[in-house]
């Protein structure tokens, strides 16, 4: 920041305290106390979800670094690099080869001297082997009988970590053992991430500190014409920028994007080599870090991916990259956290148990008006307009910080939209599922994201992953109907409203989804009355819950009212 945005953030850190002190100060008074229990947990979840998140997003904002800028002639005169790798990684039939052959074109691009590979993983693949020869380009295949023999391949395609078949970490590992001591550094990229010609001489320079193991540049999604691709790009916009600055300049600790990256060879070797978890980029960070090692966060686009091509890709995304995360929480950080510094390990147990505890945090939120309507028990004994008037300044604070850090999001030339709300509303649910799922030890097979695999014909609409989201609107509306059934009336009454507002929020995610969707398929062609067809357990689902949500809420209006006003 420069000087006058210094005392902007000094301003804005001094409201932020004030506003929060005033609405836990007067959420906190005893005559504000329902029933205990309930009471306590519901206030852990909302400090964590509107008063400990966004003060860290505030505190690592005031703590973003730039990188001095190092030539990589620099590193050149200091003699730390020798021969350069490029590798992108694909697995045939998850693939389109069109988006294969894109890759090795951006690769060939790149103009400091380097070797391009292509490394293919789950089968041999004839195909892709004499596309990179016409092209110029290195193949690599751990299944390639022919080249290294059926006991190479077999040494190569083990159960267990270095070589997990199956698995990015696997066959990153397999070419490192290959031809990884003919390297200095290598660059990965995931087939997607096309890098721009100037990648290498960007950032290999920043290797002249020999503490530095890894650089890493923003990673974001450029088919932001596919909604969920732009509403996860709109979800990452904190994270590809402030909050990686913010972890550079503090513990000179940025995270390790998978979709690209540089690394220093030996510093990789030196921690067995790429990790084995579907967040091997994660687990790859906080070893290195265990090692001693040090990142560099880039701030500026160098490569640009695909997110997300639809809703059900989304989840299953999301779904992997908690999975793996909170598996990393509970199997190697108790391991790891006595070898960093007090700084790394606050900033790794922050990240790391973000999954956990939002999850059950807006599980809590969720949850709690249910809760009290069955026991007819009131968390709080509070005006709602009075809770409003506290609870309200904060939420205008952390979202005019988040606006006002605009400037440092990546990339700059997108804005928060309905998409992205949205599908923060959808991913809490399939976060949790996640949690759940580690905590039971339930065993998932490494899940790859498939890319430019489009069917033809009219897409399925994704009504079996939508389940859990029509059970989480039924829920609150038989919440509601139990208690106007049993009690008909009381202290816990204005509770309905709660309820209500979260049938109403994912009833109206439902609406959304398909709305578009039949607009997305009508957009393309097909005419509207076939596409109604096409979505007729869809539209019987939604119109049902509609008709559900109505009858509720028109049967709950005189006793939310009488509560509103009370």
């Amino acid at each position: 920041m420069n000087r006058g945005q210094q005392r902007w953030y000094r301003i804005i850190v001094a409201i932020w305290v004030i506003l929060n002190a005033y609405y836990w100060i007067w959420w906190t008074q005893a005559g504000n106390v329902g029933d205990v229990t309930l009471f306590v947990i519901l206030s852990l979840a909302m400090f964590y979800v509107f008063t400990l998140l966004p003060s860290a997003y505030l505190f690592f904002l005031g703590r973003m670094r730039h990188p001095v800028p190092v030539g990589v002639a620099r590193a050149h005169e200091k003699g730390i690099l020798q021969r350069v790798a490029v590798i992108s990684l694909t697995v045939p039939g998850a693939e389109s080869v069109e988006i294969v052959k894109r890759q090795m074109l951006a690769m060939k691009r790149i103009r400091y001297p380097h070797d391009s590979w292509i490394l293919v993983d789950k089968e041999h693949s004839p195909e892709i082997a004499k596309l990179a020869a016409e092209l110029g380009l290195n193949y690599f295949s751990r299944h390639d009988v022919a080249t290294w023999g059926a006991e190479q391949v077999l040494a190569w395609n083990q159960p267990q970590a270095p070589f997990a078949a199956k698995t990015k970490a696997g066959n990153v590992n397999s070419w490192l053992d290959a031809f990884g001591g003919a390297y200095s550094h290598f660059t990965q990229l995931d087939i997607d991430h096309e890098p721009v010609p100037a990648y290498l001489d960007q950032v290999l320079g920043y290797f002249v500190d020999p503490a530095v193991a890894w650089v890493q540049a923003p990673s974001v999604y450029g088919n932001h014409e596919q909604w969920t691709a732009r509403g996860s790009s709109e979800q990452e916009l904190v994270l590809q920028g402030p909050l990686q600055m913010g972890f550079f300049g503090f513990s000179r600790t940025p995270f390790i994007i998978g979709s690209h990256c540089t690394y220093d060879v030996k510093a990789i070797q030196s921690i067995g080599g790429f990790q084995p978890t579907r967040a091997e980029d994660h687990l790859d960070t906080v070893c290195l870090a265990a090692e001693g090692y040090e990142g560099v966060y880039m701030p500026e686009i160098l490569a640009t991916g695909d997110g997300p091509e639809d809703f059900k890709t989304y989840l299953a995304q999301q779904f992997a990259w908690a999975y793996s995360m909170i598996q990393v929480l509970f199997s190697h950080t108790p391991r790891l956290i006595r070898e960093y510094t007090p700084r790394r390990g606050l900033q790794f147990l922050f990240v790391q148990t973000w999954y956990t505890f939002w999850s059950l945090s807006m599980l809590v939120l969720f949850t709690a008006p249910l809760i009290t309507l069955v026991l007819d028990d009131p968390i709080a004994n509070v005006n709602y307009w009075a809770f409003l008037a506290h609870i309200l300044p904060v939420s205008f604070a952390a979202s005019a910080t988040w606006f006002w850090s605009r400037q440092w999001q990546f990339p700059q030339n997108l804005r928060l939209s309905w998409r992205g709300v949205l599908l923060h509303l959808a991913r809490w649910v399939v976060v949790l599922s996640a949690f759940i799922q580690v905590v039971f030890r339930v065993r998932k097979p490494y899940m790859i994201t498939v890319k430019g695999m489009g069917a033809k014909g009219i897409p399925r609409f994704p009504l079996s992953v939508l389940v859990p989201y029509v059970a989480l609107v039924g829920l609150p509306l038989g919440a509601c109907w139990f208690y106007l059934g049993v009690y008909g009336g009381g202290p816990s009454q204005g509770y309905l409203f709660f309820a209500l507002k979260g049938a109403v929020l994912f009833w109206l995610m439902l609406v959304v989804l398909l709305a578009h969707d039949v607009y997305s398929v009508t957009r393309s062609g097909v005419p509207l009355l076939q596409t109604l067809q096409a979505r007729g357990r869809a539209l019987i689902t939604v119109l049902s819950l509609t008709v559900l949500v109505t009858v509720t809420a028109m049967s709950s209006a005189g006793l939310i009212v009488e509560a509103l006003t009370a």
